[in-house]
């Protein structure tokens, strides 16, 4: 089988051919993490699309998601070559865009985003905050400052 790439590429498609299937998904899993990070990077860059330079700008970042869009394309007709029958399911293609970030860093929904995995924002109260600690003393008969265990 042969290929043509219609933009350069670091490597032909016979080489992607002979790469390990391991690297072949690392990079595929590198590209689509750039493709999306570039993505985002378009859509805040199309608010000062009337200065030449970001108009430019904006040119080069499109033609360098299709090159990457082409090599992820590559890699997995590479690895269907090689017999990885399913690279081109659902496990090379790409993440669901997370909610969109505020300019604290924080995700609209209030959290870091990570609301998904269980973990509160940093500023929230522990569980169990004792606030106020220091006069704890089981027998009351005088008061420590500090944390008592």
């Amino acid at each position: 089988m042969e290929f043509t790439p219609c933009h350069p590429q670091p490597f032909t498609f016979q080489q992607a051919i002979s790469f390990d299937p391991e690297v072949s998904a690392d990079e595929i899993s590198r590209l689509q993490n750039s493709i999306s990070h570039l993505k985002r990077t378009q859509e805040e860059l199309q608010e000062y699309a009337d200065d030449p330079d970001i108009a430019q700008a904006i040119k080069e970042n499109n033609q360098t998601l299709a090159s990457q869009d082409e090599r992820i394309f590559m890699l997995k007709l590479a690895l269907t070559q090689r017999g990885a029958s399913n690279a081109t399911g659902a496990h090379y293609d790409l993440p669901p865009e997370p909610a969109p970030e505020s300019r604290t860093g924080r995700h609209a929904s209030g959290g870091f985003g990570t609301s998904d995995i269980g973990l509160e924002p940093l500023d929230a109260p522990l569980p169990g905050d004792n606030s106020g600690l220091g006069s704890s003393n089981s027998t009351g008969d005088h008061e420590e400052s500090g944390v008592h265990l």
